[in-house]
């Protein structure tokens, strides 16, 4: 098979970005590293504030609907967008919602998945220690899958409304996966650091799959 030079340069030019795009990662991922490592010190605390603002009804109520419901909101929207791309065969937005399965698969199934069992930290009610390889649900706090869903959801639909007529409304997709993430913590699923690791592991995923589309 041969590879002409357009070919060639288009495969070299692809590589550079993609080695771009793990160093940005990379750099990117030490402050947050770090915002987690001082949360720890403060989780307790910020934890047991949260539950208390929402212990009466109806504050628990509505936290509870957005924590339960508010992923299906996001699934339902991708899926109304999978079935639009299919009947108009937008084969640029097939591609987007390829590199979104992509990245949940990757990201919020098989790394928060492999997170959770290997460091196996407590939830909240539990304790906050770290057992390490425990597959029991109590130690599978960190990070937050649910955060992670969520923004991954959130930066993907970001990025689709600001290349459309939609603009306007892009940050809402955000707000709403913020609500989602933190409200893990109003329910005493999780520390603020295991949201805070979600929502970085979520939007880094997105962001280094998005940056590798044609724009």
């Amino acid at each position: 098979m041969k590879i002409s030079l357009s070919n060639h340069y288009i495969l070299i030019v692809r590589l550079g970005e993609n080695e771009q795009a793990v160093k940005k990662l990379q750099l990117i991922s030490i402050p947050i590293v770090g915002v987690i490592i001082i949360l720890f010190f403060f989780d307790t605390r910020i934890w047991l504030a949260a539950s208390n603002l929402v212990a009466q009804e109806p504050y628990y109520r509505i936290t509870d609907l957005i924590t339960t419901k508010g992923l299906n909101l996001f699934y339902a929207a991708f899926m109304v967008i999978l079935v639009y791309a299919l009947l108009k065969k937008n084969q640029k937005l097939i591609g987007l919602l390829a590199a979104y399965i992509k990245t949940q698969v990757l990201f919020s199934l098989v790394l928060v998945r492999v997170l959770k069992v290997v460091l196996g930290r407590a939830r909240p009610g539990h304790g906050s220690e770290f057992t390490f390889f425990s597959f029991a649900f109590r130690y599978n706090s960190f990070p937050s899958g649910h955060a992670t869903d969520a923004f991954v959801c959130g930066v993907f639909l970001f990025y689709l409304l600001k290349h459309s007529a939609y603009s306007a409304g892009r940050y809402l997709p955000l707000i709403f996966a913020f609500l989602i993430a933190v409200s893990r913590v109003f329910i005493s699923s999780h520390y603020p650091s295991d949201v805070v690791a979600g929502m970085a592991i979520g939007s880094l995923g997105a962001w280094f799959f998005i940056s590798r589309l044609d724009d």
